[in-house]
């Protein structure tokens, strides 16, 4: 006989979870388990997901409540936000952690190479950029995930975060295997870095981002397959909101064209998505070169030193190999990143500025 009570602690290490979820929620729990990250919660009363919320997190599912209680009223509805408490909260608290309650949406997760994926998941991501025209959120809500106007302060204090991973590095009494790395291969970091911020400046930096906010107001900025729920009416279902920030459209075509790229190493998706996603929501030009300073940027190696040298997310004995791994996909970027500003010259008849140095190879870059 299925026990919540004793899954949910061994899970959660929270002993009590079931009844503060029918205090907060009014549901009795009838079986549980674990799903893609979050538990599957089957109740008297239907199903939903339960996830944890780290505490820097809360205000963001605050932002997705609003967000979700927006669309309605511009005919999108495929944004199922968290659940309201009892007493209109968004998360709960436990002993040990908050966690938010979602619905759970049935369907499929299915690869993305085959029968027009990359097609399908390009419409569904216009038709929610289109329909978060006009949010605005709460301040509170908002505190914190405005990132539309902000890119080149962003960028510039993740410039600094790498000097900092730099600096610990080369201060480390006995360099691990990670750090010995790290300084191999600071100098290409540092020199896309470089690059991409001289490219945003080169188009109006953020003036020119504040300019394109008319195609939308939100980014899920995590588009992947495992965050994409086909339903059952063949409908793509966006999931997983938690890296979703106030910013213009942009953001989130330059992530997912480079997830198509590492999934298949070919520039033909990228063609793919930018047709499909201008049958509902035509790009301005300008947007193509936003879109390709993205690109620019090395997202994933900021993103893998901070787990490594910042959260200590990685183990020691792994730290090495995870930045390795991330060093080879972000080398292998180049090929895109020589192809995208000719694509979009010969598929679209839109003229962007290239980068000098990735036609002649990266052995110049410093010319």
């Amino acid at each position: 006989m299925s026990d919540p009570a004793g899954q949910l602690k061994e899970w959660t290490g929270e002993a009590r979870l079931p009844e503060l979820i029918q205090h907060h929620y009014g549901i009795r729990l009838k079986e549980v388990r674990p799903v893609g990250g979050v538990l599957r919660l089957d109740s008297d009363q239907g199903v939903f997901a339960l996830k944890r919320v780290p505490v820097r997190e809360e205000l963001r599912w605050k932002l997705i409540r609003e967000l979700a209680d927006y669309l309605p009223q511009s005919g999108e509805g495929s944004l199922t936000g968290p659940i309201r408490t009892q007493r209109g909260g968004v998360t709960v608290a436990g002993h040990h952690h908050r966690y938010v309650l979602l619905p759970w949406i049935p369907g499929e997760i299915r690869d993305l190479r085959e029968g027009g994926g990359w097609e399908a998941t390009a419409r569904a991501l216009a038709g929610f950029h289109v329909s978060t025209k006009g949010f605005s959120p709460s301040r509170s809500a908002a505190s914190g995930w405005v990132h539309t106007g902000h890119w080149r302060r962003i960028w510039r204090d993740l410039t600094r975060q790498v000097n900092m991973f730099k600096l610990a590095a080369n201060l480390s009494g006995e360099p691990a295997p990670v750090d010995q790395l790290w300084l191999r291969q600071c100098a290409y970091a540092e020199g896309m870095l470089e690059t991409a911020d001289r490219y945003f400046e080169r188009l109006g930096g953020d003036r020119t981002v504040v300019a394109t906010r008319k195609g939308g107001e939100v980014c899920h900025c995590n588009i992947h397959r495992r965050n994409l729920i086909w339903d059952p009416e063949g409908k793509v279902r966006l999931i997983d909101w938690n890296r979703a920030v106030l910013d213009v459209r942009s953001r989130d075509l330059a992530r997912f064209i480079l997830y198509s790229y590492g999934r298949t190493g070919s520039c033909e998706p990228t063609t793919a998505i930018l047709k499909a996603y201008q049958e509902t929501a035509p790009l301005e030009e300008v947007e193509y070169a936003l879109i390709y300073a993205q690109l620019l940027f090395p997202h994933r190696i900021l993103r893998s030193l901070q787990r490594i040298y910042q959260e200590q997310k990685i183990p020691p004995h792994l730290a090495k190999g995870h930045l390795s791994s991330v060093m080879t996909t972000e080398d292998r970027k180049e090929g895109l990143l020589r192809e995208f500003p000719r694509l979009i010259r010969r598929d679209f008849n839109v003229s962007i500025p290239r980068v000098d140095w990735l036609d002649r190879g990266r052995a110049v870059q410093g010319e």
